[in-house]
């Protein structure tokens, strides 16, 4: 019997907030009562943000900005004669515009990847002074556009993102029902972002340690 009453006592209020949740969305508010939601901790209209409306252009913001830094991810990487990060970075740049998978996995690969071999391209060029052969010039060289786009579109990323989650964490319930796992999923963006504007400083230090023309990126840094 104590065993019955311990289990009732931990799932009343369980099926309590259940119910409240459920019926904030059928009935209407009392006039002079607070509504359900408000007791709860957030309302639809506790957040300014358009979740909806801000998830797509959020998407959008995101992949242009990777579609043009795995590109030059890949050309860094090629440059660096790093074959394992070349690949990994190709292979989600395909990942990234499979639209059989979901929003949520294909942005949450994407920073994964550009996590990881942004690592090992930052692993290269803090050794020293790095000294390209012709060949590996050219690749360095030809990854300062992408790169250069890459930036610009991160730039354009930042306030959608600081935006979003601000959203997010006002109505983290909203939240979910509007973005369901992206709401997971867009607060690690800062640290994507964090890692692009950390590598592009390497980036240019190491081209301009071999006389790569670095105006154009150094003025899209300067933004941040």
């Amino acid at each position: 019997m104590a065993k019955i009453n311990k289990y009732l006592n931990f799932i009343s209020p369980v099926i309590f907030l259940a119910f409240c949740f459920s019926a904030n969305a059928q009935f209407p508010s009392v006039p002079g009562m607070p509504a359900l939601d408000s007791i709860l901790g957030g309302s639809k209209s506790s957040s300014a943000v358009d979740l909806k409306a801000g998830k797509n252009e959020l998407v959008k913001t995101f992949f242009v900005s990777f579609d043009n830094y795995a590109q030059a991810l890949d050309l860094l990487s090629q440059s660096l004669g790093l074959d394992a990060e070349s690949k990994k970075i190709q292979q989600a740049l395909v990942d990234s515009k499979n639209t059989n998978t979901s929003e949520a996995d294909r942005l949450s690969n994407s920073i994964k990847a550009t996590t990881e071999v942004s690592k090992g391209i930052e692993t290269k060029l803090k050794v020293g002074t790095l000294k390209l052969d012709a060949g590996a010039k050219v690749k360095f060289a030809q990854s300062m556009p992408f790169v250069a786009k890459g930036l610009i579109g991160t730039l354009e990323l930042r306030p959608k993102t600081q935006q979003m989650i601000s959203g997010i964490q006002a109505n983290p319930i909203q939240a979910l029902q509007d973005l369901g796992l992206l709401s997971k999923v867009f607060p690690e963006v800062p640290s994507y972002i964090s890692t692009i504007v950390t590598v592009t400083k390497l980036i240019v230090t190491g081209a301009e340690a071999n006389n790569i023309d670095t105006k154009d990126l150094k003025s899209s840094l300067g933004k941040f």
